[in-house]
């Protein structure tokens, strides 16, 4: 059977445990006519068999001497998921509770992952296979054709494993596999060989909100695209193996409507605009990343900001000594003006050096030319208005979730006298669920520079802007004791919010001016009761 795309075309997907690059590689491989590896199955045959001959997680060389025991088969559909075990089909012992709570610690194994490394790539050698793990793009497969990172929440990821099991989301038995997955997620990124992590080159496509059918689209419509070019220089072949597909321009359709109109979730939405799916696929490839370097780019970026913020305003900063380097913060700001990003975001982005600052932006932005590439690259993440709450909640949990620095206006939209209005709960229920640090940033007089309702700023009168920066704080204990989820969000909503109005002037204090208690305008660390 000739397959859908070239036949040699060999894609790897990686991604966190439950993030469904198992289930997605697997449709994506039947649908184009490739082989199907978890290789995941690898490392639970090897740990299912440790378990029954009686050999610890950690006995490298006893783990070792077992690999030539055991032997992936196909399955008569294309699909290497059969274990067999000293010959004898063991495929049933590799999906117990025991093998899930033994798996990572064998897998972290230097011998154990160096000694599996030769059977991945033989079997990858042939061509024609979709491959998915934890490291494939990274260390197995640095050459495959394609790499895509499948990420998501915890929250998301644990509540897909919660419906697969009929567990009550609200019950012990969910936190328990939310606590399970979050412990899986520090092992897996934290161990020294082979850290779970995206290739520089992946395409990282963000699930959250995704259904199953766009995702395998998606990946489809980028293997498609990829194909496109290697069948341009080859020319078609015949399959490496006979699995079975969809009817060719079935699956031809879907990889150009995946490329053509890429879900939501695939930064930017411009990529509808890039002319032929070699140019589409680079796009999505740089655009769908989701890191935390600075790159030259940004700091570039935020240079040209600093100078456009001191061409129309005198810029003066308060503790940017105080910006957390390290861990996942969010950095609370108000919002009075257009020009509130370029005075508070621009001087802290170099504040915190190497790091990324992540934004949350309107869709409409990435379908301007050029404007939309520095959007991409520079942090900025598209969400479509219409399903805005749920997208940029998933979003922002998921940026948090990885320990990044997420900037966010608690308002949700610009202030028309520049004071104070009530804040969305939106940032309080992202503290309290990822643990971020809290880093309240009061930007003053920035509504005089460039009010709401003047269409551009203007430099006349020179105004001063003054930026302060209180102390970053975390918010579990602002929540009152025995307070529900609801009450807990409000409180901490109404401490933060105090917290940046402390380190405002009077008239822009707004609705939490009351909150404000026996601090003056400056203070160092602000306190509010």
């Amino acid at each position: 059977m000739t397959s859908v795309v070239a036949p040699r075309i060999v894609v790897a997907v990686d991604g966190p445990a439950s993030s469904g690059k198992s289930s997605v590689g697997l449709a994506v491989a039947q649908r184009l006519g490739l082989r199907f590896l978890d290789t995941g199955l690898i490392y639970r045959a090897l740990t299912a068999l440790a378990l029954r001959e009686g050999v610890a997680p950690e006995d490298e060389p006893a783990l070792t001497a077992l690999i030539p025991r055991f032997e992936l088969a196909d399955d008569g559909q294309g699909r290497l998921a059969r274990v067999l075990v000293d010959g004898e089909d063991a495929t049933g012992a590799v999906r117990t509770h025991e093998v899930d709570l033994s798996v990572s610690a064998v897998a972290r194994q230097p011998g154990v992952r160096a000694a599996l490394l030769g059977l991945q790539r033989r079997l990858a050698d042939a061509g024609g296979i979709v491959m998915a793990g934890r490291d494939i793009g990274t260390v197995v497969l640095p050459d495959a054709d394609l790499k895509v990172y499948l990420d998501a929440s915890v929250e998301e990821r644990a509540m897909r494993r919660i419906r697969e099991r009929g567990l009550d989301p609200q019950g012990e038995q969910a936190d328990a596999v939310r606590e399970q997955l979050r412990a899986r997620d520090a092992v897996d990124s934290g161990r020294e060989v082979a850290p779970l992590r995206a290739a520089e080159d992946a395409v990282v496509v963000a699930t959250d909100g995704m259904g199953f059918e766009e995702v395998v689209d998606l990946v489809a419509g980028l293997a498609t695209a990829v194909a496109a070019s290697r069948r341009a220089d080859t020319g078609p072949r015949e399959a490496a193996s006979p699995s079975p597909a969809a009817p060719p321009e079935q699956a031809a359709e879907a990889g150009r409507a995946a490329a053509r109109e890429p879900a939501a979730n695939v930064r930017p939405a411009a990529t509808a605009k890039a002319a032929g799916p070699e140019k589409r696929h680079r796009v999505l490839e740089v655009a769908m990343r989701l890191d935390n370097h600075q790159s030259m780019l940004v700091r570039m970026v935020a240079r040209l900001a600093q100078w456009l913020g001191l061409a129309f305003a005198d810029v003066r900063h308060e503790g940017l000594d105080r910006v957390p380097r390290t861990g996942p913060v969010i950095l609370a700001i108000n919002h009075a003006s257009n020009f509130d990003p370029v005075f508070a975001g621009a001087w802290v982005s170099d504040a915190l050096r190497t790091r990324r600052i992540h934004w949350l932006g309107k869709r409409e932005l990435f379908f301007w030319p050029v404007f939309g590439w520095v959007c991409a690259l520079g942090g900025v993440h598209p969400v479509d208005r219409s399903t805005a709450d749920v997208e940029a909640y998933r979003l922002a949990t998921r940026i948090l979730e990885k320990g990044y620095v997420l900037l966010i206006f608690p308002e949700g939209t610009r202030s028309p006298t520049g004071a104070l209005q009530e804040a969305k709960d939106g940032m309080a229920q992202l503290a309290l669920r990822t643990g971020a640090q809290v880093l309240p940033i009061g930007v003053n007089d920035s509504d005089l520079v460039w009010p709401k309702g003047r269409r551009l700023p203007s430099p006349f009168p020179r105004r001063r802007v003054l930026v302060r920066i209180g102390e970053p704080f975390r918010v579990a204990d602002l929540v009152p004791p025995g307070a529900d989820r609801r009450a807990a969000k409000a409180a901490v909503t109404t401490a933060v919010m105090g917290r940046i109005a402390e380190l405002l002037e009077p008239r822009q204090r707004g609705v939490y001016a009351s909150v404000v208690r026996g601090a003056s305008v400056g203070t160092a660390s602000p306190k509010v009761g």
